[in-house]
C-alpha cells in the first residue's frame, strides 16, 4: 500500500501538490495481447471564486492512498494519484484537483487508487454583514472491463462543503477539523453548521450501480448543472464502458445579525477499483511512503 501526505499551513500564492508516482505490480513485466484489461479513473474539481472579503487563515491535507495485489504470473497493475490545492489571495480563489487512476491487465489481480484532500479557510464576519462567495464542481467518472461478469471496474467521487460557525471553536480545533475525511457528528454541533453542499457519485463498467446525489442548504443557489451518465459496449470483443459527468455552478450569501468567526471546510474524495478474482496462490506486492 502506498500512502501519502503533503499538508499546508497559511500559505498563499502557492500550489500544494501530491503525486504518487505510477508503480507496476507484477510478478512477470511482460503483458499479452490475449489478456483482458481492466481500467478506472475518477477526477474531481472543486473551485471557490468571488469572495466578498479577504480570509482570516487557509490549512489544506492532500492525502493519497493505493494497494495492488497480483496474483498470477500475467497480472500487471498500474496506478496514478494526483491532488493539488491552490490558494490565491487578493482575490481571494480556492481550488482543487484531483485525479485517481487505475489499469490492469492478466488474470487475477486487485488494484484500488484514492485521494482524499481537504481544506479550510477561515473568516471573521461583522455585525450585520454577509459573507457570499461563488463555487464550481466537476466529477467525471469512467470504468471498463474486457470480460464483463469475470473482471470488474468502478469509480467514485464525493464533493462536499459545509460553512461553520466556529467563533467559540478554538484554533486548534478548527485544524483538527483536517483530521478526518469528512465532517465528523462530534467534532461539531448541528446548530453550528450554517450552510452545506454535498455531491456524491458511483458507477460501474457494467451499469449495474449508476448512483448519483446531491444536496445543499437553503442559502446555496445553482445557477447552472449538468450531468450525463451512459454504459455502452465498445466493438466485437464484449467491452463494456461506463461513464458518468456532472458540472455544478453557484453561490453562497449568509447574512451576520453579529459578529461571528465563520469557517469554509470542504472534503474530496476520488476513488478507483479494479479486480479480476484470485486463482491459485496469492502474493501481494506494496509499497508504504509518506511525504509531508
Amino acid at each position: 500500500m502506498t500512502k501519502m501526505r503533503k499538508k499546508l499551513y497559511s500559505t498563499f500564492g502557492k500550489k500544494v501538490i501530491l503525486q504518487v508516482s505510477p508503480f507496476v505490480a507484477t510478478s512477470m513485466l511482460a503483458s499479452s495481447p490475449t489478456l483482458a484489461t481492466t481500467f478506472a479513473s475518477s477526477f474531481g474539481e472543486l473551485t471557490f471564486t468571488n469572495f466578498n472579503r479577504e480570509n482570516a487563515a487557509f490549512e489544506a491535507i492532500n492525502d493519497a492512498n493505493a494497494s495492488a495485489e497480483t496474483n498470477a504470473d500475467d497480472s500487471i497493475v498500474n496506478f496514478r494519484n494526483f491532488s493539488s490545492t491552490n490558494a490565491q489571495p487578493t482575490p481571494l480563489e480556492i481550488s482543487n484537483v484531483a485525479e485517481s487512476l487505475i489499469f490492469g491487465e492478466g488474470s487475477a489481480y486487485s488494484a484500488s487508487a484514492e485521494t482524499m484532500p481537504r481544506f479550510f479557510a477561515n473568516f471573521d464576519v461583522s455585525r450585520n454583514d454577509t459573507l457570499s462567495f461563488d463555487f464550481t464542481t466537476i466529477f467525471d467518472l469512467e470504468a471498463s472491463v474486457d470480460k464483463p461478469g469475470v473482471e470488474t471496474a468502478n469509480a467514485a467521487v464525493n464533493i462536499a462543503f459545509y460553512l461553520l460557525d466556529t467563533t467559540c471553536i478554538s484554533t486548534k480545533n478548527r485544524v483538527d477539523f483536517l483530521n478526518s475525511t469528512q465532517l465528523e457528528p462530534l467534532q461539531i454541533s448541528q446548530n453550528n453548521i450554517l450552510e452545506y453542499f454535498t455531491l456524491s457519485a458511483n458507477i460501474d463498467a457494467l451499469g449495474r450501480i449508476d448512483f448519483f446525489n446531491n444536496t445543499k442548504s437553503k442559502n446555496i443557489d445553482i445557477s447552472s448543472e449538468f450531468s450525463h451518465s451512459n454504459v455502452e459496449e465498445i466493438g466485437d470483443l464484449g467491452r463494456n464502458r461506463a461513464i458518468s459527468t456532472s458540472i455544478n455552478k453557484g453561490s453562497v450569501k449568509r447574512f451576520f445579525d453579529i459578529d461571528r468567526n465563520v469557517t469554509l471546510l470542504a472534503f474530496k474524495n476520488t476513488k478507483s477499483n479494479v479486480k479480476v478474482p484470485e486463482s491459485g496462490t496469492s502474493f501481494d506486492v506494496k509499497r508504504v511512503g509518506r511525504k509531508g
